[in-house]
């Protein structure tokens, strides 16, 4: 379960096995990816209330607007439709998305046609497939490549169709079971038609350099995608074990995924005596009252450990195959295949980046730990901070007001904003809510979290909010999802191979658009409250990235160590595991650790996809870097970051950096660059809590 990085949850299950359909679209016969391998959905969301030079700046991309809003001439509604509240509205009621041009409903007889037509053209690319020989590469048919490339993307095509459909329906209802039985469904056909096409994705990946490059020159838009995938080639295991490999893991290792979602799903918690699913136990995690947040911590908490052995087995088995399949990849590679990477090679970058990365972010830990405990000031607990009050809003500060915003003013207020970039941008999010593209319902059988994802079909994106609500946290959250849909819409024009961008890199637009809100809003206040206000989520998302996000990946190094070594990943090494990690990364700004935190995070179960956590830093502080590009780049801004945008699924992350930005990634002063500005913001914000409380 993830949202923010602090607490929105990410989409469950059904989501993730949805976006086999994002990745499975670029060509996975040169990707080499497992259909059935699911990556997540576009939408890996973080709490990212970022805010760039341009406050200590005037950005002039946003001058006129902000000028005219503060000489009462802007369409920007802040004020009008913000309405003060000693508590968030509870009237306010989010839209629902209208999918029926994509299909009718689930089993619906266009819904069927595309899986059946998915079964047919499986059946023909195996047959097609059954000609090649890996013996005998050099003498392979490019024609033959071409052809069954050009069938597969059909395919996989009408598979994500169908899954992003499954994936939409069980978000609003995660007891549907007819949605269950045709994921289910996109699973198994998931993996078949890997298997079927498996012969030629090796061939691809393993063939001499002339037959690659005779194939390119073909099919054009998959240079990128060949060529990385073929920096696997040495790992690469027979046919046989690929396929063997891709077939288990659809009752093997995606099972421990779908096993502790199912948990999830069906947990209750005990929540001050009050019984509730996990789902509303985590919405209170943010509520205003602390004791509130206290109960519902340990409510979730206790009720997985309840579970705890079911949630360690689930970790001991998906790590324990990533070190096998490694251990075999290694001895046919004649090197070792370390457990990271397949996670750098999925975020198309170094580990020498990585390692730049993680220097700068350990060196900031101080940082982040001064702005946890000037939350802990604000918050009126200091000396006793606890995991509990990591998603805490704001208080409400003498004279100050709880502001919420009902949608429509919600969407405007990110329209207008954005549009002081390009009225363009503006446009697509006016279009976003005129399709009914974006479901902000509350319910109790709804999936918790928000995400953005896209149907293969008409490639037109969907934004989903578990509970549209109307405060400024998720008002920043639509603008997050709203970004990363942003980000399709640029490349629906290009070819499907060129548009599948890593995790690392898809917080991009995301956070670009929170900034350019947050900012705007920051710009409009009147008063140091609502000041504090906004840049209580600078706050939030320094202790997210800078410390949060760096435990997770500490804690997966030390877990993929030991199970490398032979050791079971019992509860209590877990615990102990995770309690070193916050330990390190929290310091004294907690009074207490979540020890349990492997449990209930839902992102160390996946099994589609390992260390899924780095690249969130990652993006949070390559974002600032590109907004910090406003400024110096005045008008021309804006194409050379639609132009960012359009690289990021042609390019390793070296190559966007370099290419856009003029910098290496490999180099700490990068990082540095960003740490720096997130220290301003920090600065702005202890100024701001100091004069007030």
């Amino acid at each position: 379960l993830q949202k923010r990085i602090e607490g929105k949850m990410l989409a469950t299950r059904a989501q993730i096995i949805a976006m086999a359909v994002t990745v499975a679209c670029v060509a996975p016969r040169a990707l080499g990816f497992s259909v059935s391998s699911l990556a997540p959905v576009r939408g890996l969301s973080s709490t990212s209330r970022l805010s760039s030079l341009a406050k200590y700046k005037s950005n002039p991309l946003r001058l006129s607007t902000v000028q005219a809003a503060k000489a009462g001439r802007a369409t920007l509604p802040l004020r009008p439709c913000m309405t003060a509240a000693a508590e968030p509205m509870t009237d306010i009621v989010g839209p629902a998305w209208d999918n029926s041009a994509e299909y009718e409903a689930i089993g619906s007889d266009a819904f069927n046609a595309d899986l059946q037509k998915v079964e047919e053209m499986t059946a023909s690319i195996k047959k097609a497939c059954s000609s090649i020989s890996l013996d005998a590469l050099d003498d392979i048919s490019v024609e033959l490549l071409v052809s069954v490339s050009k069938e597969l993307n059909e395919a996989i095509i009408l598979l994500a169709n169908a899954a992003t459909f499954c994936s939409c329906e069980l978000s609003v209802d995660g007891t549907n079971d007819a949605a269950k039985g045709e994921m289910a469904r996109v699973r198994a056909l998931s993996s078949s038609l890997t298997q079927a096409s498996q012969p030629a994705a090796l061939a691809l990946r393993l063939c001499p350099d002339s037959v690659a490059e005779a194939y390119i020159k073909e099919v054009p838009s998959e240079r990128f995608s060949v060529e990385h995938s073929r920096k696997l080639k040495d790992q690469t295991l027979s046919l046989p074990e690929e396929n063997l490999i891709t077939a288990l893991s659809v009752d093997g290792l995606s099972s421990w995924n779908q096993l502790h979602s199912s948990i999830a799903a069906t947990m209750e918690c005990d929540v001050g005596g009050e019984k509730m699913g996990v789902a509303k136990a985590a919405a209170l995690l943010a509520d205003p009252d602390a004791e509130t947040r206290e109960n519902a911590w340990k409510g979730i908490n206790q009720a997985w450990t309840t579970h705890q052995e079911a949630a360690a087995a689930s970790l001991n088995s998906i790590t324990g195959w990533r070190a096998e399949t490694n251990k075999r990849r290694s001895e046919k590679a004649g090197r070792k295949v370390h457990y990271l990477d397949s996670a750098l090679h999925s975020n198309r970058m170094t580990k020498k980046s990585l390692d730049a990365m993680m220097l700068a972010v350990d060196e900031a830990r101080p940082l982040a730990q001064r702005a946890l405990k000037l939350q802990a000031k604000a918050l009126g607990l200091e000396g006793k901070m606890t995991p509990a009050h990591l998603m805490a809003p704001p208080p409400t500060a003498p004279g100050g007001k709880t502001l919420s915003v009902d949608f429509d003013a919600g969407i405007k207020m990110v329209s207008d904003a954005v549009s002081s970039v390009n009225p363009d941008v503006g446009a697509f999010v006016n279009k976003m809510q005129a399709e009914r593209w974006i479901d902000g319902r509350a319910g109790e059988k709804r999936s918790p979290g928000a995400y953005c994802t896209k149907f293969a079909k008409s490639r037109n994106p969907r934004v989903y909010m578990s509970a549209y609500s109307g405060t400024f946290q998720h008002v920043s959250t639509l603008a997050h999802e709203l970004g990363h849909a942003y980000h399709n819409w640029v490349m629906r024009d290009m070819e499907r191979a060129e548009t599948s961008y890593p995790m690392n890199l898809a917080e991009t637009a995301s956070i670009f658009f929170e900034t350019v809100v947050g900012d705007t809003l920051i710009d409009l206040s009147e008063t140091d409250a609502e000041r504090l206000q906004y840049r209580w989520y600078d706050a939030e998302s320094a202790v997210a990235f800078l410390s949060n996000i760096p435990a997770r990946y500490d804690f997966d190094c030390a877990v993929h160590e030991a199970r490398e070594g032979g050791k079971t990943l019992t509860p209590s090494f877990l615990k102990e595991e995770m309690s070193k990690a916050w330990t390190k990364w929290y310091g004294d700004a907690l009074t207490e650790v979540d020890d349990m935190f492997w449990a209930s995070k839902l992102h160390f179960h996946i099994s589609g996809l390992s260390f899924y956590n780095f690249p969130y830093t990652f993006g949070y502080m390559f974002a600032l870097g590109v907004y910090a590009q406003q400024e110096a780049k005045g008008e021309d801004f804006y194409d050379a970051y639609v132009a960012l945008l359009r690289d990021t699924g042609r390019m390793t992350a070296e190559e966007v950096v370099d290419k856009h930005l003029g910098c290496s990634l490999e180099d700490p002063d990068f990082w540095r660059g960003s740490i720096r500005i997130i220290e301003k913001k920090i600065d702005d914000f202890e100024e701001l809590v100091n004069k007030i409380h």
